[in-house]
């Protein structure tokens, strides 16, 4: 199992850290990233709709930086900040 590291990163034009990686699944290779907001109280819903990940995405020997459209699936408030789960479209 690949081991992910944090890197600066931007959703939806929100500074932070986060990252993008592949996920196998029946329906084939799917990308899912999580990024952590560096603004307290920083805008971040489930609401967000095609926001643009820029940032570090993972593939499974390679990683590179890159931008990709993505969907916000969840939201939790952690210790560090805002963190978001989100699906690449």
């Amino acid at each position: 199992m690949a081991l992910y590291e944090l890197h600066d990163a931007k959703l939806a034009g929100i500074e932070g850290q986060g990252y993008v990686f592949p996920v196998d699944t029946f329906e084939g290779k799917q990308y899912r990233g999580v990024f952590f907001a560096n603004e307290d109280g920083a805008a971040i819903s489930t609401d967000i709709d095609e926001a643009t990940f820029e940032g570090t995405i993972y593939h499974k020997t390679t990683q590179g930086e890159g931008d990709v459209t993505v969907n916000v699936t969840n939201i939790v408030e952690t210790a560090v900040g805002i963190r978001a789960d989100f699906e690449v479209i």
